[in-house]
C-alpha cells in the first residue's frame, strides 16, 4: 500500500503543532496502569542470575526503592508526607513507563514460545507457544541469527493522556532509551545484541497479537551468544504461529491513541515501513553551523562497564562544583560511539544526529555553547547568537531552571527532523527521536559510571535553545536536553537498590474464576 502525502508532511503538521502546543488539562483519573498483564497466562518466573531474566531486570524491572519529598520550584521540601516510589534502571518520562517487552526464547534459555515480561512479579508470561524467533527475525530483515528477540512495543495512551500529542515525541525517545540499555546490559551479559528499527509494523504487531492503536511495536531487538549453534528444527511459520491460541491481556484494556496529529504521524511512519528486500539508504548526518575548532577534553577512564541500574537522576539540582575535563571527554566519547543497528551508517556513530554541548562549569573549557565532532573529538563554537545563559529564559519547567543553576554541562542532541524524509519517509522522524534517545541514555550511563548525575528535561529542547545553539537559521533543531553534575550529598531524596536475594515471585498466579 503506498500513501499519496508526500514523505514528511505529517512530520512538517506534528511539528508545527508542537511549537504552538499549551498546558494540558490533565485528567489524572483518566491514567492506566503502569505496566501490563497476562493474568490467565503460565508465568515462568525468572531466577535473579538467568540471562534472560538479568537482561529484562536491567532494561524495565523494578531495581530501586526512592524516598523522596515533595519538593517547590526551588528543590526544598514542601512539608508534606513523603513518598516511596518504586524506580526501573531507565528513565520515563513523567515515570509513566509506556514501553512493554515482549521476548521470544527457546531452549536453553526457555521454553519455546512467545513471551511477555511483567516487571512487577519478575516472571514473564506465555503468550502463545511455539519457536516465534525464526517468524521475527524473518519479520525484522530476515539476515541476523538470533537466540532471543525482545521486541519493544508501546502503549500510547499511558503517556499521551499527561502529555497528548508530545507524548509520541517521548515515545519515541524513550524506546532509544531502552535500546541503549539494553545494549549496554547485553554487552556486560556476553550477548551480542543488535537494535532494529526497519521493519514491517502491521505484521510484527499482528504477530504480538497488538492492534496498533492503543499498543504497537516501534523497535526491536536481536540477541545472540556467539557460541550458540543453531540446532532448531523446521520452525512453524508466521500464519501458523499467529493461528495458535494466545493468552488474553488484562482488562479494562488501555484507551487507543487519540485521533490527532500525533496518530497520524504514526500512521504514516507505519507506512513507510521498509521491507527486508529494500536496499539501505545511508542517512546524510547533520553538520550544524561551526567554527573555532579546539581539542575536546582527553577522556578520562572509566572506572567500571556502565550498568545504568545505580543511576542519579536527581529531583534537586546539583551541586555547583566543576566537572573535570576528562569526566566529560569521557561521556562525549560514549554518547557517539557507533551501535549496531540497520539503520546505515550507526556503525561508526550516530546516523541521523549531531551533539551539542553547554559547557557550565568544565575545567578547562570557557562557558559557552559547542558542537561535538566524535570522527576528531573536537569542539567547534556555532556562530555566537545570543549569549549561553539565555538558555534559562526559555519555556522552562521549575525543575529545569533549578537543574541549571548548579549543573556542570548540558547535552543537547540536534537533527534535521525532515532530512531523511526523501530515503525513509515519515518513519526518518522515529528513527531519529530514538537516535537522540539512545545518545542521552549512553551519556548518562557513562555519567553514572563516573559518579555523575544526569537527568533528561525535555522541556530544554525548545526555540530559545535553538538560538543559543546557533540552530535558528538552519533546519536543525534540538532533539533533547541533558542535564549532568555532581549529585547532591545530602537532601530530601534517598534511593536504595533492590537487592536480587529472592526465588520466588511476589505474587501467585491468579486463579480462574
Amino acid at each position: 500500500m503506498r500513501t499519496t502525502t508526500a514523505p514528511g508532511a505529517a512530520t512538517s503538521r506534528y511539528l508545527a503543532a508542537m511549537r504552538k502546543r499549551r498546558p494540558l488539562d490533565i485528567d489524572w483519573a483518566a491514567a492506566p496502569t503502569r505496566h501490563k498483564r497476562y493474568p490467565r497466562a503460565e508465568r515462568v518466573p525468572l531466577s535473579w542470575n538467568h540471562l534472560v531474566g538479568e537482561l529484562l531486570r536491567n532494561l524495565l524491572g523494578l531495581t530501586r526503592i526512592v524516598w523522596s519529598h515533595h519538593l517547590g520550584d526551588g528543590g526544598r521540601p514542601l512539608g508534606r508526607p513523603p513518598m516511596l516510589l518504586a524506580g526501573r534502571p531507565a528513565p520515563s518520562g513523567g515515570g509513566l513507563y509506556p514501553v512493554e517487552a515482549y521476548v521470544a526464547a527457546g531452549e536453553p534459555h526457555l521454553p519455546a514460545a512467545l513471551y511477555h515480561y511483567d516487571p512487577v512479579h519478575h516472571v514473564v508470561e506465555r503468550v502463545r507457544g511455539g519457536d516465534h524467533v525464526p517468524a521475527l527475525t524473518g519479520l525484522l530483515g530476515g539476515g541476523d541469527r538470533a537466540d532471543v528477540v525482545v521486541v519493544l512495543s508501546a502503549v500510547f495512551w499511558r503517556s499521551m493522556f499527561k502529555y497528548g500529542d508530545f507524548g509520541y515525541r517521548l515515545v519515541c525517545q524513550e524506546t532509544g532509551v531502552l535500546i541503549a540499555q539494553a545494549l549496554a546490559v547485553a554487552g556486560r551479559l556476553g550477548l551480542a545484541g543488535r537494535a532494529q528499527l526497519r521493519f514491517a509494523d502491521g505484521e510484527v504487531d499482528r504477530l504480538l497479537g497488538l492492534d496498533g492503536a492503543r499498543e504497537a511495536t516501534l523497535a526491536a531487538l536481536t540477541l545472540s551468544l556467539p557460541s550458540t549453534k543453531d540446532s532448531r528444527a523446521e520452525p512453524p511459520s508466521l500464519d501458523e504461529l499467529v493461528s495458535r491460541p494466545a493468552a488474553d491481556e488484562s482488562t479494562p484494556l488501555p484507551r487507543p491513541m487519540p485521533g490527532g496529529l500525533a496518530a497520524a504521524l504514526h500512521r504514516a511512519c507505519t507506512l513507510a515501513a521498509p521491507h527486508a528486500s529494500d536496499p539501505p539508504v545511508p542517512p546524510v548526518p547533520p553538520v550544524p553551523p561551526a567554527r573555532a575548532v579546539r581539542p575536546a577534553p582527553e577522556p578520562a577512564p572509566m572506572p567500571r562497564q556502565p550498568g545504568g541500574e545505580r543511576r542519579a537522576s536527581p529531583l534537586a539540582g546539583y551541586r555547583p562544583v566543576p566537572l573535570g575535563g576528562g569526566a566529560l571527554g569521557a561521556v562525549l566519547r560514549a554518547a557517539c560511539a557507533g551501535y549496531p543497528s540497520d539503520l546505515p551508517g550507526t556503525a561508526k556513530g550516530p546516523a541521523a544526529t549531531a551533539l551539542c554541548l553547554l559547557s557550565l562549569r568544565v575545567d578547562g573549557l570557557p562557558c559557552a555553547a559547542y558542537w561535538y565532532d566524535p570522527a576528531g573529538h573536537t569542539l567547534h563554537e556555532p556562530p555566537a547568537t545570543i549569549p549561553i545563559d539565555a538558555v534559562t529564559t526559555g519555556p522552562l519547567l521549575p525543575n529545569t531552571q533549578v537543574a541549571l543553576r548548579g549543573a556542570a554541562a548540558v547535552l543537547i542532541p540536534v537533527g534535521d527532523p525532515v532530512a531523511g524524509a526523501p530515503a525513509f519517509g515519515d518513519r526518518w522522524y522515529r528513527m531519529q527521536q530514538m537516535e537522540a534517545g539512545l545518545i542521552v541514555q549512553r551519556a548518562a550511563l557513562a555519567a553514572t559510571a563516573l559518579g555523575l548525575a544526569a537527568r533528561i528535561h525535555s522541556d530544554g529542547a525548545n526555540e530559545t535553545t535553538d538560538e543559543v545553539l546557533g540552530l535558528a537559521a538552519s533546519p536543525l533543531r534540538s532533539l533533547s536536553f541533558l542535564v549532568m553534575g555532581t549529585p547532591p550529598t545530602g537532601g530530601p531524596l534517598v534511593t536504595r537498590p533492590i537487592h536480587g536475594l529472592v526465588s520466588q515471585e511476589v505474587m501467585p498466579p491468579d486463579r480462574p474464576a
